[in-house]
């Protein structure tokens, strides 16, 4: 039989059985000892506080790519939005202006009404630059009132023009109760038809106009849409320039700052 050298038996029986315990103390020992030198150094700190780090850089950058990814979805929905029309929209503050503050509104949304005068603020403060331009979008939750308010308006206007659309427009939100309430005690168009005498409109006119179909074609034409360009909520805004066709879309009822430096960026 072969005979093997002794170091070679040696590293097989130490390979095949488990150390000595002369051995497994010594090394258990060393870890010890080299643990608490890492310790004591601060390497293992700085070894998980690198890790986490890591970890953390991965979770932002997975964070903007699904933002990037939503804003690009949000940009492909926006080709679907309809051009402003001076002789369609109504607008506040001048038709030429390169910029658009598209809002899709609901009467009886509470932060629409907190937010009616944000963008008009906006506009009256770059008056050669921006307009602000209405666009219908009541809730399912807020109907049947928040689509009467929204025809009323536009029977308003028929009695008035634009000036008198803003006006009245204004009189809903400053009356109304909100989410689905109304501008009067109780739900219904007596109420509203009272606003509208109270405004100097023709009563007559505007009980004809709003029982006809143009004016609730026009709100459910909004609010359509609204839909295909990516609306879900209220307020819903949109900033457009007409020169470069660039959009931009701001999350709501935001300060009148946010939506200034916003139209900074797109001029």
């Amino acid at each position: 039989m072969k005979q093997f050298p002794k170091f070679i038996l040696f590293f097989l029986t130490a390979s095949c059985f488990s150390l000595s315990p002369v051995f497994a103390d010594s090394d258990q020992i060393l870890v010890e000892k080299v643990l608490k030198q890492l310790e004591s150094s601060g390497a293992i700190d700085k070894a998980v506080e690198k890790s986490l780090e890591k970890i953390k850089l991965k979770e932002i950058a997975a964070q903007k790519a699904e933002e990037e990814k939503r804003h690009l979805a949000e940009i492909k929905k926006l080709a679907n939005l309809k051009p402003v029309d001076p002789n369609k929209d109504f607008i506040f503050g001048d038709p030429a202006a390169v910029i658009s503050i598209i809002e899709f509104s609901d009467f009886e949304c509470p932060y629409c009404k907190s937010f009616f005068e944000t963008p008009k603020k906006v506009v009256n403060d770059m008056p050669k630059q921006v307009n602000l331009v209405w666009r219908n979008f009541p809730l399912e939750f807020h109907d049947p009132v928040a689509t009467l308010e929204a025809v009323g308006a536009i029977c308003a206007s028929k009695q008035g023009g634009n000036d008198v659309f803003w006006k009245f427009a204004g009189s809903i939100f400053k009356n109304t109760k909100g989410n689905g309430k109304g501008v009067g005690e109780k739900e219904g168009a007596d109420a509203f038809i009272q606003l509208a005498s109270k405004e100097g409109l023709n009563v007559t006119e505007f009980k004809t106009c709003i029982s006809s179909d143009e004016p609730k074609k026009i709100v459910k034409a909004d609010v359509e849409n609204g839909k295909k360009a990516g609306i879900n909520g209220t307020p819903g805004v949109i900033l457009i320039n007409h020169k470069t066709g660039k959009f931009d879309v701001l999350a709501g009822a935001v300060p009148a700052e946010v939506i200034k430096e916003a139209i900074k960026k797109l001029l």
